[in-house]
């Protein structure tokens, strides 16, 4: 039997080859909202899937969609680019001065 720890590094290992297969489509020119609508196809499709073959009990679809928010939003606050202060008035004067 495998601990958690082991299933969460094989979950790892997996989400880390998947998110290689994503960067080689990026880098051969697929667009990056055509890879991610993949990922979240192929994501939903499976995790369908497997909802249907866990053994785990109780079994809630929503358990499922929120782990997956939770996700997203972790990720959301990781890949946000980071503004200095004061970068929005400064693109928005670089723009007025553009448009004179």
């Amino acid at each position: 039997m495998t601990s958690k720890t082991q299933q969460h590094s094989i979950g790892v290992e997996i989400a880390n080859q998947i998110i290689d297969l994503a960067n080689t489509r990026l880098e051969a020119g697929d667009l990056v909202e055509d890879i991610a609508s993949g990922l979240r196809h192929a994501a939903a499709n499976f995790s369908a899937y497997a909802f249907f073959r866990s053994e785990k009990l109780p079994k809630d679809p929503n358990d499922t969609v929120e782990n997956f928010i939770s996700f997203f939003e972790h990720y959301l606050s990781v890949h946000k680019p980071k503004e200095e202060p004061g970068q929005g008035l400064k693109h928005l004067i670089e723009q007025a001065k553009n448009e004179i």
